[in-house]
């Protein structure tokens, strides 16, 4: 069974997600959809904003990290994040490959990234 506190983690972290998908997808869509730029581009852009606002969120509030923001902990949520961004682009030319649109995609890459993150984030990457 969990307890509170950990509890209290992953509902930050689920709201912190919201907020990081909104900026991910949001970025995304408008590169994709009004600026008619390539679907990988602009994951990879919509990605990487959606990942800063994940690290300096999560560090500070949802794992209340007190490492320095340059350390060893920035070095290993690089690597889960560069990993989960190769896992979202193959899963999003996968998943177009089956004939869903490039949004659709994209909502069905983040879903299953999100678990695969927050696991190595609690785990590895914020570990207390």
């Amino acid at each position: 069974m969990l307890d509170r506190e950990e509890l209290k983690r992953i509902l930050k972290f689920g709201l912190t997600g919201v907020a990081n998908t909104l900026v991910d997808v949001g970025v995304c869509w408008i590169l994709n959809q009004l600026l008619g730029m390539n679907i990988y581009l602009a994951n990879v852009i919509g990605y990487g904003a959606g990942m800063l606002n994940s690290y300096l969120v999560n560090r500070s509030w949802t794992f209340a990290s007190r490492d320095r923001l340059f350390s060893m902990q920035l070095v290993r949520f690089l690597l889960v994040n560069l990993s989960a961004l190769a896992l979202s682009t193959l899963l999003i030319r996968l998943l177009t490959g089956f004939g869903l649109g490039d949004m659709w995609a994209k909502l069905g890459a983040t879903g299953i990234t999100l678990v695969v993150n927050f696991l190595a984030s609690r785990f590895w990457v914020f570990r207390s």
